[in-house]
C-alpha cells in the first residue's frame, strides 16, 4: 500500500521555503552591503559569486555531508543482503526508486534518510539498529525513512539547516573581526559597523531558521511515521520501534549522544531523548505522542 499525499506536510514545507528565502536575501544582502562598502561594485560580485557557489554546493553535497558526519557508508547487496531486500520490497510498496543503502558503525540505534530527489536518495542505519532491531520493527524504520524520500522532506530539512548552520557559525566568531574593518566610527555614513549588521541579521537567520527546522522536523515526522504504517501494514510495528529505540536513547551516556546531536533533525529518535529541552525547541514531537497516533492508526487499520 503506498502512502497519501500529507497536504499538511506539504504546506509547511512551502511556507518554511519561503521564509527561508526571505532569510537568505537578508543574509546575502547585509553581507553585500558590507562587502560593496569595503570593497566597491567588486564586494557584491564576490557575495553573489561565492552565494551562489554555496548554494550549488549545497544541493549537490549535502546528503552526503551527513553520512560524513555519521560515518556512514554505501555498502552493497553483497555486504548486506537482507537490508538491501528490506529496502528494495519497501521502496517497491511505496511507489519510490530503491535508494542506496549506507551503514554506519554507531552502536546507538538509530537511522535517517538523505536525498536530492526521489531518484537520488540514501537510507543510513547504525549498527546499533541491526543489532536492537528485527523483522516487522526493521522494516517499520526502514520504511519510515522511505517516507521521508516520499515526501521530499529529506531534501528540505538539507537547504533549511545550512543557513542555520553558516549563521551559527557568523554568530559565533564574527566577534573577532574587532571593528569591521572600518574605521573609528564602525565604517560607513551611518556610524554602524558593518559586522555589527551582520552579526545582527545573522542571529536572526540562526534563531529563524532554527525555529523553522523545529517546525518541519516534528510534522515531517508524525508524517513518515503515517507513511510506514501504510507502506507495511503495521502501525504497531513502528510503535514498538519508537518505543525500543527511545528506551535504548535513554541508557546512552549523555556524553555519546552529544557526539552527533547535531543530526538529530534527521534521526528518527534524536540523540537527546535522554534529557528532553524546552518543546518549542525540540527537534522531534514527544516519543508518547507519536506511540499514540499509530495507536489510533492501528484502530483505523482494524476498521478497515
Amino acid at each position: 500500500m503506498q502512502p497519501k499525499p500529507d497536504w499538511s506536510l506539504r504546506v509547511r514545507m512551502l511556507a518554511a521555503m519561503a521564509g527561508m528565502a526571505v532569510l537568505y536575501a537578508a543574509f546575502v544582502g547585509v553581507a553585500a552591503w558590507w562587502a560593496t562598502d569595503a570593497f566597491g561594485s567588486t564586494g557584491l560580485l564576490l557575495v553573489v559569486g561565492v552565494a551562489g557557489v554555496l548554494v550549488a554546493l549545497q544541493y549537490k553535497y549535502a546528503p552526503d555531508a551527513a553520512l560524513r558526519a555519521l560515518g556512514a557508508d554505501r555498502v552493497s547487496r553483497a555486504e548486506y543482503p537482507d537490508l538491501h531486500a528490506r529496502v528494495n520490497r519497501l521502496a517497491s510498496q511505496a511507489g519510490v526508486p530503491k535508494p542506496d543503502v549506507a551503514v554506519s558503525p554507531q552502536t546507538q540505534p538509530n537511522a535517517f534518510a538523505t536525498a536530492k530527489g526521489r531518484d537520488d536518495a540514501v537510507v543510513a542505519v547504525t549498527e546499533g539498529l541491526l543489532d536492537t532491531l528485527q523483522g516487522d520493527e526493521l522494516d517499520a524504520v526502514l520504511a519510515h525513512e522511505i517516507a521521508h524520500v516520499k515526501h521530499r522532506d529529506a531534501l528540505i530539512m538539507s537547504v533549511v539547516t545550512a543557513l542555520v548552520t553558516v549563521a551559527a557559525m557568523v554568530v559565533r566568531n564574527f566577534w573577532w573581526f574587532g571593528d569591521g574593518g572600518g574605521d573609528g566610527a564602525g565604517g560607513g555614513d551611518g556610524g554602524m559597523p558593518w559586522f555589527l549588521a551582520f552579526v545582527a541579521v545573522s542571529m536572526v537567520a540562526w534563531i529563524g531558521g532554527y525555529l523553522v527546522s523545529r517546525a518541519i522536523s516534528r510534522q515531517r515526522e508524525y508524517a513518515a511515521d503515517r507513511g510506514a504504517a501504510v507502506i507495511t501494514g503495521k502501525p504497531a510495528a513502528m510503535a514498538a520501534a519508537i518505543e525500543t529505540i527511545t528506551a535504548e536513547m535513554a541508557a546512552t551516556p549523555e556524553r555519546d549522544l552529544r557526539d552527533h546531536a547535531e543530526l538529530n533533525a534527521l534521526f528518527i529518535v534524536p540523540a537527546d531523548a535522554k534529557s528532553r529541552v524546552v518543546r518549542m525547541m525540540e527537534t522531534h514531537p514527544d516519543p508518547d505522542e507519536r506511540v499514540e497516533r499509530l495507536s489510533e492508526l492501528t484502530g483505523e487499520f482494524e476498521r478497515a
